[in-house]
C-alpha cells in the first residue's frame, strides 16, 4: 500500500505580509522597525526607492541603498529635521510622506 502525503503550504496574512517587507525594508536602510508603522515603512521606501533606489537601468543598486539610507539620516531643510529620528511619530510620518509624494 502507497501512502502518499500531500504538503499543503498555508496562505500567509495580511499582517504576515506586511510584517515580512517590513523586515527586509529594515534590513536595506538599516533601521529597526520597532515602533515604526510597517505599512507606511514600507509605502516609504517605496516613495524613496522609486525616487533613488534604483542605478541607470532601473535595477536595485547598492548606491541607491546608500542614497536611501543617506537622505533618511540626513536633516532635511524643508521638513525641518532628520527623518529617521521621527518615524515611530504618525504626524512626522505623515509629513515625511507627503513631502515626498509631492515629488511623484
Amino acid at each position: 500500500m502507497v501512502i502518499a502525503l500531500c504538503m499543503v503550504k498555508r496562505m500567509k496574512t495580511d499582517q504576515e505580509i506586511i510584517d515580512n517587507a517590513a523586515l527586509k525594508v529594515s534590513q536595506i536602510l538599516r533601521i529597526s522597525v520597532g515602533e515604526i508603522d510597517k505599512t507606511k515603512f514600507v509605502y516609504l521606501y517605496t516613495l524613496l526607492y522609486n525616487m533613488m533606489g534604483q542605478g541607470p537601468d532601473g535595477e536595485p543598486c547598492e548606491e541607491g541603498d546608500l542614497n536611501m539610507r543617506h537622505w533618511l539620516n540626513t536633516h532635511n531643510s524643508h521638513l525641518g529635521f532628520c527623518p529617521a529620528a521621527r518615524l515611530t511619530d504618525e504626524g512626522s510620518m505623515r509629513t515625511i510622506i507627503s513631502y515626498l509624494e509631492s515629488f511623484l
